[in-house]
């Protein structure tokens, strides 16, 4: 697993990959978004841990950050 960072806009629940990256197109990925000065509703959803979703934990991914 690799990963690139750019920003955008979120429309209506859609982030437009840049077209630099349109070979991720149809790819599946793994998605991290960060918002600057979000309101006090988006803070909330932040406040709950990725690690508590079983699909995501690969011990073998972990490596890498440890």
């Amino acid at each position: 697993m690799y990963a690139i960072e750019f920003e955008a806009q979120i429309k209506d629940g859609v982030v437009k990959i840049p077209e630099q990256y349109a070979r991720l197109m149809n790819a599946h990925a793994r998605v991290v978004v960060l918002i600057d000065n979000a309101d006090q509703e988006k803070k909330a959803m932040s406040e709950h841990s990725a690690s508590t979703i079983d699909e995501w934990k690969d011990p073998q991914e972990d490596e890498v950050w440890t």
